[in-house]
């Protein structure tokens, strides 16, 4: 037997969902809402505020002033939409009475704000459509410090373990994410936001693995189950932050003081037994072994311990002269396959596409409807995940993963092509479409997960899938640019967001 199945035989002596796994799996749980809570807070830290121009002749004094009083349409022209142009104005005859020259629109340079929501918009000035771009390009480089980050939380955990590598993401992540309330321009503002998603964007990464591995094959699926739940209540718990914040600054505070506590796991969190094992570490796996059999309240029969240990021991000299695949020799085999070459192409295809619609409405959920809804229709779109989960998994194992994958991705499709069409004050009837939505990308998304692990060889997997994911990070760093794509690409001009994210 290989190093995994004897540990799984071993996880069977020990007990293979007790009290061990549960506590192991409250821990992972914590991190992988971190990881949501972490990776989205720039939906709300960089959202586009509504706003016009402050007219002191009429009696504005502050940001705070009413945002449509009755005399605003004299003094400020208004968008198709019914809602007043956000930087332009009408001449001002004089400076100290309230009348205009509405023929003649000129710029402002101080704006009233619709609520009390406060952003990095409001914090750097940010105001105006053509500065739209910069509050876009948080999200991308977000996405783009998570795809600079992956091989290196990789080589970390491989070279030092996963709770080390656990660790250093979760309090890196927390570090900057404090730190970027301390941003003084914007500029400072997003190399901060860049930063933080390369030392901790693989949190639910490594938190997947260490989970799955201190579990047998048949609880995996259980386990998976757990993971993505809490996810997408980290993403829930994101909106709610958010809605009772109102302030960027807080909701920073708010998501990552907190994370300064993951440093207690280099305590209370046990190292993967399987990262050990490959490390030769045999001592160290045993007290961990020891420790899920006294928690489980298992009795280890010691020579089956010591028999085990002196296998594992036979193992690592062998497997220390082998060796191991990377990411090109793996890419220079595919090569050398048509069949393998094809899949990949279509993998990465599907996993950039995926991630594209995925992120685009989690990310768009907010503009669906008024400054008071946006916070529901996020939390709504997060929590829509969970049975989404739930029923996939029935369908993979029923229709399989292709017709699944197929399926859902045509369900998800339709529904974005629909959702334009129905009447903007249809509101009853937009938000469950688009709900359903995201619950068949999200179904897509797991799906397409399994199905690349499964088509590819054993000995490529690891690298093929890590190719697909990180094809997949195109999708998820363009997503943010949908609003300005949609605005300035002329096929899609005046046009919705969503009337463009069935095309993938």
């Amino acid at each position: 037997m290989g190093v995994n199945e004897d540990f799984d035989a071993m996880l069977h002596d020990i007990g293979a969902c007790g009290l061990y796994q549960i506590r192991q799996y409250t821990l992972v749980a914590f991190a992988i809402m971190f990881s949501a809570v972490s990776s989205i807070g720039f939906v709300f830290t960089a959202a586009i505020v509504p706003h016009r121009c402050l007219i002191g002749a009429c009696g504005d004094e502050s940001e705070t002033s009413p945002f449509t009083p009755d005399w605003l349409s004299e003094a400020v022209p208004f968008k198709s939409n019914g809602q007043p142009e956000s930087c332009l104005m009408f001449q001002s005859l004089n400076a100290t009475i309230c009348e205009f020259e509405r023929n003649v629109q000129e710029r402002c340079y101080s704006w009233v704000m619709d609520g009390p929501e406060r952003t990095i918009q409001t914090e750097f000035s940010l105001m105006c459509p053509e500065n739209e771009w910069k509050l876009a390009l948080v999200g991308t480089l977000n996405n783009l410090g998570v795809l600079i980050g992956l091989p290196i939380s990789g080589f970390i955990s491989d070279r030092y373990g996963r709770k080390t590598a656990l660790v250093i993401a979760l309090v890196s992540a927390g570090i900057f994410g404090l730190l970027k309330t301390l941003a003084t321009s914007y500029i400072f503002f997003v190399i901060l936001e860049m930063m933080e998603p390369m030392f901790g964007g693989n949190i639910y990464g490594i938190s997947f693995i260490l989970a799955l591995e201190m579990v047998t094959p048949k609880k995996r699926v259980v386990g998976n189950m757990v993971i993505v739940f809490a996810y997408a209540f980290g993403n829930a718990l994101m909106g709610l932050i958010a809605w009772a914040a109102r302030d960027w600054r807080v909701i920073l505070w708010a998501t990552n003081a907190p994370a300064l506590l993951f440093v207690l796991y280099i305590w209370v969190l046990p190292e993967s037994v399987r990262w050990l094992m490959s490390r030769g570490r045999l001592g160290d796996a045993k007290k961990v072994v020891e420790f899920a059999a006294k928690l489980n309240k298992a009795d280890l029969d010691k020579e089956s311990m010591k028999d085990w240990q002196n296998g594992q021991l036979d193992r690592v000299d062998t497997d220390a002269t082998g060796k191991g695949d990377n990411l090109w020799s793996s890419l220079r085999q595919v090569t050398k396959s048509g069949v393998l070459l094809l899949r990949l192409a279509l993998c990465s295809f599907c996993w950039a596409s995926v991630t594209l619609v995925y992120y685009g409405l989690s990310l768009n959920s907010v503009s669906l409807g008024g400054t008071e809804n946006k916070y529901l229709n996020f939390i709504s779109t997060s929590l829509v995940e969970a049975p989404s989960y739930l029923i996939t998994w029935q369908c993979m194992n029923r229709l399989g993963r292709r017709r699944t994958l197929c399926l859902t991705f045509v369900a998800s499709g339709i529904a974005c092509f629909v959702n334009p069409f129905v009447p903007d004050n249809a509101g009853a009837a937009r938000l469950p479409l688009y709900l359903f939505g995201k619950f068949a990308i999200t179904g897509a998304f797991d799906t397409v997960y399994v199905f690349t692990a499964e088509i590819f060889p054993t000995k490529l997997r690891n690298s093929l899938l890590g190719t697909c994911s990180m094809v997949g990070r195109i999708g998820s760093m363009l997503a943010p640019q949908t609003p300005l794509l949609v605005k300035n690409l002329p096929i899609t001009r005046g046009k919705t967001t969503n009337n463009i994210m069935w095309f993938p």
